[in-house]
Parts: C-alpha cells; structure tokens; sequence
C-alpha cells in the first residue's frame, strides 16, 4: 500500500493555501519513494478577513518556506499539487492528511473547484485522517509528538510536517496491525 501524506500551510484556519508539501512512502517497508513541496507568496493567498490569520503566517511559518516561491499563485500550487497526486492515486495511493480538518479539506476543495468537472470525481476517496487512525489504534489523535531527525524539522514547513504526519500513520498502522514495517518511515 502507498500513502501520499500531505501537509499545507494556509493564511489562518480558513485562508487559502500558500504552501503544500507531500511525501509518498510504501506503507509495507516505510520507505520515502518521493517528496515533493511547493509554495507561492502568501500576499497571493486570501485571508480570512482579519489579521489573526496573517499574524499566524508571520509568527510560525519558517521564512525558508516563503523563499521557495516555486509557484506565482496558489491556483498554479493547486495545479501542480493535484498532477502529483493524480500520478500517485494512478499507482494506488491513498491521500493522508493529519487533522485534515478545515486546512487540507480546503485546500482539497479550492483544487476541485478550480477544475470542477475535470477534477469532480479525481478527488481522493477516502481521504485518510491520520489523527483517527492514531485514535484507532489507542494512540492520543491530538498530541504534540516530538519530531525525529534533521527531515521532520521545522515544525510549520510543510514538507517537514508530511514527513512526520506519514511516520505517525505508519506507527498507527502497525499498532493495529495494518503495517509489517518494522522502525520509523526513513
């Protein structure tokens, strides 16, 4: 089984988003078959309407993740996001997020609505929430764990966060007994 696990970076809870990162490991040898992270300028982004949400981007948000710029708008990150994960879902990929609640359903939503009849039933079916699976397997779904290695650093760069979100999947997974990995995604 393939997990692409993906993680975004929005302007506040509800703002669009302005950076997404992904990574894709073989949930029966932990293995990270490929990375992936895209961004754009978050004054491209919409808001949602107050400062809290800028202040958020400001104050948690590592600048190195504003310096990638490998996007003009969040439409073309949308884009390029939606062809990676085509690709993936076309080998049989699930899509995970961790709380994928409203920040990745969002962003999820934005891509479909960009191409709505194109992409009206492209969309992942299930998307997995990491969180409920962790709950599943009698972990705590909402507790800060700590990050692992130099690829899970730092915390709000979203490549860093899929890393660690998919490690937490494949530790919930073989805590049920879904997953013969032994030791942590690499």
């Amino acid at each position: 089984m393939l997990y692409m696990v993906f993680d975004v970076e929005s302007i506040g809870l509800h703002g669009e988003g302005f950076a997404v990162g992904w990574v894709v490991v073989d949930g029966d040898t932990g293995e990270e078959l490929s990375q992936g992270i895209l961004a754009c300028d978050p004054h491209e982004a919409d808001g949602p309407g107050d400062a809290d949400g800028w202040q958020w981007v400001v104050e948690n948000v590592p600048d190195n993740v504003f310096a990638l710029g490998s996007c003009k708008t969040p439409r073309e990150l949308r884009d390029l996001f939606w062809a990676q994960w085509l690709f993936w879902r076309d080998r049989g990929a699930l899509l995970a997020a961790e709380v994928p609640w409203p920040v990745e359903a969002r962003f999820l939503s934005d891509c479909v609505a960009d191409a709505r009849i194109a992409h009206a039933w492209e969309g992942p079916y299930p998307l997995l929430d990491i969180a409920s699976v962790r709950f599943a397997a009698g972990l705590n779904p909402i507790a800060t764990v700590d990050r692992v290695g130099r690829l899970e650093q730092p915390a709000h760069n979203p490549q860093a966060d899929a890393r660690q979100s998919a490690r937490l999947l494949i530790e919930a997974l073989q805590a049920v007994g879904q997953s013969p990995v032994h030791g942590a995604v690499r």
